[in-house]
């Protein structure tokens, strides 16, 4: 992992005409993670993206959460499968 802050002392340096080998040298970022840094900084602004929202998106909706949790209230010794069933 690069953190931010040694990414725009690359980016600066990179901004100076530092040659790559110099500044790979001082900060041991790999040449492609120096090119990709660079499309990030020309795309965005940034030298890292943030994504919108973290995580994986989630397959169930609250309805469906709280459906699921109304079966196991109902049948609390439910298995998964038949949880499954009823879902789908």
């Amino acid at each position: 992992h690069i953190s931010k802050e040694q990414k725009q002392i690359a980016l600066q340096m990179s901004l100076l005409n530092i040659q790559d080998p110099m500044i790979r040298c001082y900060t041991d970022i790999s040449e492609r993670s120096l090119r990709y840094m660079r499309k990030t900084f020309r795309e965005t602004g940034e030298v890292v993206r943030t994504p919108v929202c973290a995580g994986r998106p989630r397959i169930l909706d609250t309805l469906d959460a709280n459906f699921l949790e109304a079966c196991i209230e109902q049948q609390p010794d439910i298995l998964l499968t038949e949880m499954k069933d009823q879902l789908w």
